[in-house]
């Protein structure tokens, strides 16, 4: 009788461990575009998070957070450069678990809608000596390259949770601001629950159904083709005798404006 009172006992004290141990959370974040004629656009994110799974979803359309948009007149044309915003009700989600090495994501591409079963990479983080605050939070400083471009983070080790905003994850802390270097791509986490309803984070946790996957070669080569079917789009919809002007990003390689930068 003993015995089994000492097992239950033991039982009891691991369940109580591992349930302080567990972290929940819901970070809100911005994911904001700047364009190099001053432009900048922000499309509002939710990430739902535990110990090993998050879920990053998209909800809502850009809102613009500098100049409106701008129309130059010259010799009696219009010309209309590329931050004219394209909305659009469809899902874009990163459902990530990292005991499985699961990454399952949805984006659309013009007008297509891409379901892809990805993989979690291996991040090669350098962290820096470097601290800041955000909101409530000492954050340090870390950088990487991954998917072509290179990143400045800030993480909170007070969340210990290997998540992020996008497909940036793998530090000893959640990522609450993360810039790409050539200051095109930037999110921001502006507001932090890490004492939310579980029941809800649970529900946005389950491993998402998809209708059909598509390979990442698939998605790659949709990529490369986004900018000529975009420009085509979008050109079509201007007024007679209106220019359309690209956002050279990162020249001279004007037409990968993607956040992933494939060979």
């Amino acid at each position: 009788m003993k015995r089994l009172l000492y097992i239950v006992f033991v039982v009891g004290i691991s369940i109580h461990v591992n349930a302080q141990n567990q972290v929940n959370g819901i970070v809100d974040y911005q994911n904001i575009i700047h364009n190099e004629n001053g432009v900048s656009f922000a499309s509002p994110y939710k990430l739902y998070f535990n110990n090993t799974i998050s879920f990053y979803e998209k909800i809502g359309n850009p809102q613009r957070v500098a100049n409106k948009f701008r129309e130059e007149r010259r010799e009696g044309t219009t010309t209309i450069s590329e931050d004219k915003v394209m909305k659009s009700n469809s899902p874009v989600d990163y459902y990530t678990n990292n005991s499985t090495n699961e990454l399952i994501f949805r984006e659309t591409i013009v007008d297509k809608l891409y379901e892809v079963k990805d993989s979690v990479d291996f991040i090669s983080w350098e962290l820096h000596a470097e601290h800041k605050e955000i909101g409530n939070y000492t954050c340090q400083k870390a950088t990487a390259k991954y998917r072509g471009r290179k990143y400045t983070v800030w993480f909170a080790t007070k969340i210990p949770v290997s998540h992020g905003p996008w497909k940036l994850r793998g530090l000893p802390g959640l990522i609450l601001e993360a810039t790409e270097e050539t200051g095109k791509f930037e999110f921001r986490a502006i507001k932090i629950d890490i004492q939310p309803d579980d029941k809800m984070v649970q529900e946005k946790l389950n491993k998402p159904l998809v209708d059909k996957i598509t390979n990442m070669t698939v998605y790659k080569k949709a990529l490369k083709n986004k900018f000529e079917e975009t420009r085509v789009k979008i050109k079509s919809s201007l007024p007679r005798g209106a220019k359309f002007m690209t956002d050279c990003d990162v020249c001279p390689d004007p037409k990968n404006h993607s956040l992933e930068r494939f060979d």
